[in-house]
C-alpha cells in the first residue's frame, strides 16, 4: 500500500493532533497518579507510562514519516 504526498501529510497532522491530546491526558494522569486517586479496587485509575510509550512511538512514526517526505521533495 502506497500513500501520496497529501495523504501523508494529512497522516502526519492527525498524528501529531493524537500526539499532542495524548501529551495532554498524559500531564493529567500524572497528577490522578501523583494524588492517589484509586478504583475500586484500590489500583491506581490510569497508568501513564502506557501512554507515555504511545506518545514516544506518535512522534517517532511522525518523525520517519516526515523524513521520508523530506528526502522526496529534495528528489523533485
Amino acid at each position: 500500500m502506497e500513500f501520496s504526498k497529501e495523504e501523508l501529510k494529512k497522516l502526519i497532522k492527525y498524528v501529531r493532533s493524537a500526539k499532542d491530546q495524548a501529551v495532554e491526558l498524559h500531564e493529567a494522569m500524572i497528577d490522578i497518579e501523583t494524588y492517589g486517586e484509586v478504583d475500586h479496587d484500590g489500583m491506581p485509575v490510569v497508568n501513564s507510562l502506557e501512554l507515555k510509550e504511545d506518545i514516544r512511538d506518535m512522534e517517532n512514526l511522525i518523525e520517519k514519516i516526515e523524513t521520508g517526505l523530506n528526502k522526496d521533495w529534495t528528489r523533485v
